[in-house]
């Protein structure tokens, strides 16, 4: 009996490799729109209906493009430039592309030109890392097409602090124009709101569900540690730590704390 069990266990383990193998193979050998993302091919493809084109410049831009001109040249984007080369390295044209035919053609939405907005693959030319986590397991649906980096990152916008002397703008402000639930304000808050989403979330990728940077009450421990721990606040904690998770959704169990971005009926943000 225990030689059939141990060659059944290699035949499984034999198989198993054989499935992992093979999905190795069509992620890597099979083009990604067939998995519904979008394929990474589109960056050469915006090049061929750009054939022709030429790189003429951003003051040409700007004759059209007045707002978004005067604000590039006060963004992070404007300062990226090569002196010692033309064309694609700095500028408007560096994301959308040789601008001569868009020109030619008295301009027109999506005419002879790149748009980022619908593809998100101008913005992983540079921002890698942000392509990386978007592969991972619970993430924003930008590599589906179901939303793009414009709809939380405005590229010509001013580079700026949020909640300080150059702005009023809240620091979860991005955020909440889909997440208006979270907003507030609540009779009794989060204190974390105000540090802003990223402080338990990573926005644009996690391995945790919910995008959580950790799951459990590891995350709320990130903050509520104290000297006389197990206590946490004014009341001792040490029995219902063991349940995993401090507030619903979190991981393993369900934890006490339901309404953990703020709440208008308890003061331990409960619904």
């Amino acid at each position: 009996m225990r030689k059939r069990t141990r060659r059944s266990g290699r035949r499984n383990n034999y198989h198993l490799l054989i499935a992992a193998g093979a999905l190795v193979f069509s992620l890597a050998f099979f083009p990604r729109h067939a998995f519904g993302l979008v394929d990474e091919r589109t960056p050469l493809q915006n090049r061929l209906a750009l054939k022709g084109a030429e790189y003429v410049g951003s003051e040409d831009c700007e004759a059209c493009h007045e707002k978004e001109a005067r604000e590039f040249k006060l963004s992070t984007h404007s300062r990226i430039s090569l002196p010692d080369q033309k064309g694609p390295s700095h500028g408007c044209e560096m994301c959308h592309g040789p601008g001569s035919l868009h020109v030619d053609a008295g301009g027109g939405r999506g005419v002879h030109i790149v748009n980022p907005k619908k593809d998100p693959s101008t913005c992983f030319n540079c921002h890698l890392d942000k392509k990386a986590e978007f592969r991972l397991p619970y993430h924003h649906p930008v590599l589906e097409g179901k939303m793009s980096c414009s709809d939380c990152h405005s590229a010509h916008g001013m580079e700026i602090r949020p909640w300080s002397s150059t702005t009023l703008d809240d620091t979860n402000e991005a955020c909440l124009k889909c997440h208006e639930a979270q907003r507030g304000p609540f009779v009794w808050e989060h204190e974390a709101m105000r540090e802003g989403c990223t402080i338990c979330h990573k926005v644009h990728g996690s391995i945790h569900d919910k995008m959580l940077i950790v799951r459990d009450n590891n995350l709320c421990l990130r903050c509520h540690t104290q000297s006389n721990f197990q206590h946490v606040g004014k009341s001792y904690h040490e029995d219902r730590l063991i349940r995993g998770s401090c507030f619903s959704g979190g991981g393993v169990g369900e934890g006490c704390h339901t309404a953990v971005h703020g709440s208008n009926f308890h003061n331990r943000l409960t619904h």
